[in-house]
């Protein structure tokens, strides 16, 4: 509905659900006049600012820095708790990717590793009020899957070398070399984008619903039990969702690794026995 500000009419629409909203109580004949707003608090169906999400992503490198200055800092043959669980975190990641990854996996933990503490950190830091998740903002998750993407280049060269990361694509029979290439090709450029897109729609669409419920709460003055938010529930299933989006895109970085090195890490690990 119109907002009336001193002589002048302003419709202000930042969400489809907003629209879906206003066009219940108009005509749908009505053309919607949209006025566009600079701020850096995301609503409902607005991606939030690329500042904003830098912003959250330097306190989160920060907070990876620190907490690894602490995980080395004065270990301890009898460890204590704090370097018990940092200890049982590497351990666990160097197990995980190590499995998807293939037998000499493990030399992959300190790339992989760090994506994977950075997407679950960033998912968990828009669950704290004031803070927004940069998973939330396409930039940030396609610059990721861009990471992966020339990692796993990288990495397939180095292992095969050029002509034998490249004829890896070709497929093993020759005559449709030509068709399966094309389409090898084209999937290996996609993968960039799935990675990005996939963890972008999760985590916005998870902001997207606490915050409409919030504003549902809010308008109507309702909350789930007694105190309890009516948006709680959710932001208890978020930390689920949150854990297996992170692991999700560890593991299928791992699989695309896999993919382009597991004819050499065959070969090693026939050697090794």
């Amino acid at each position: 509905m119109p907002i009336k500000t001193g002589s002048a009419f302003q419709t202000q629409t930042h969400a489809p659900i907003q629209i879906a909203q206003t066009n219940m109580g108009t005509s749908t004949d009505q053309p919607v006049q949209t006025s566009q707003t600079h701020s850096d608090i995301p609503t409902p169906g607005d991606m939030q600012s690329a500042g904003l999400s830098l912003t959250s992503s330097l306190w989160i490198c920060i907070l990876m820095v620190v907490l690894a200055l602490l995980a080395r800092r004065n270990m301890k043959k009898v460890p204590g708790t704090f370097q018990n669980c940092a200890e049982a975190c590497a351990e666990g990641l160097n197990q995980f990717i190590a499995s998807s990854a293939g037998p000499n996996g493990v030399k992959y933990t300190p790339l992989l590793g760090t994506l994977f503490v950075y997407i679950l950190f960033a998912n968990l830091i828009g669950i704290i009020p004031g803070f927004h998740s940069p998973t939330a903002n396409l930039s940030i998750t396609l610059a990721l899957g861009l990471v992966v993407f020339v990692y796993v280049q990288y990495e397939g060269i180095r292992e095969q070398g050029v002509i034998g990361h490249f004829k890896h694509f070709m497929g093993p029979i020759i005559w449709m070399a030509p068709f399966i290439g094309v389409l090898e090709i084209i999937s290996e450029f996609v993968k960039p984008f799935s990675l990005g897109m996939r963890l972008f729609g999760n985590i916005f669409g998870e902001d997207v619903v606490v915050i409409v419920l919030a504003g549902l709460a809010t308008s109507l003055g309702a909350t789930a039990i007694g105190w309890i938010p009516i948006q709680f529930p959710m932001l208890l299933l978020m930390l689920l969702t949150d854990v297996i989006q992170a692991l999700v895109f560890t593991l299928l970085a791992c699989v695309y690794i896999s993919l382009v090195t597991q004819k050499h890490d065959e070969e090693s690990a026939e050697n090794a026995h």
